[in-house]
């Protein structure tokens, strides 16, 4: 989040902002969305420290499917900002949620 500085934001943007450019450097040069990668190992990783099994398996299922839901719709948002230079990085780039490509 100190990384996309006032690119960061938990709504989805749909007008670019001045001095609103495409942070592709640091955690961003691997992955398009570190914070949810993040959050996806953290909120999982809880109920294998937890030796939960079950919970793993509901958490794994619905934090996926949230993400598999909103990467694609955020990720055109982004091109229709960015365009070329957006679709570019995301070639370079994964989306940090196993198996949502874009």
């Amino acid at each position: 989040m100190i990384q996309a500085g006032i690119a960061f934001t938990h709504d989805i943007k749909y007008h670019r902002r001045a001095g609103h450019n495409l942070v592709s450097t640091g955690f961003y040069k691997y992955v398009r969305h570190p914070g949810y990668f993040g959050w996806f190992v953290w909120a999982n990783s809880t109920q294998i420290m937890l030796a939960n099994p079950i919970s793993l398996l509901l958490f794994l299922m619905v934090s996926w499917y949230f993400f598999f839901d909103r990467i694609p719709y955020e990720e055109r948002q982004l091109e229709s900002m960015f365009g070329e230079e957006y679709r570019a990085y995301k070639r370079r780039t994964v989306s940090g949620i196993p198996f949502v490509h874009t």
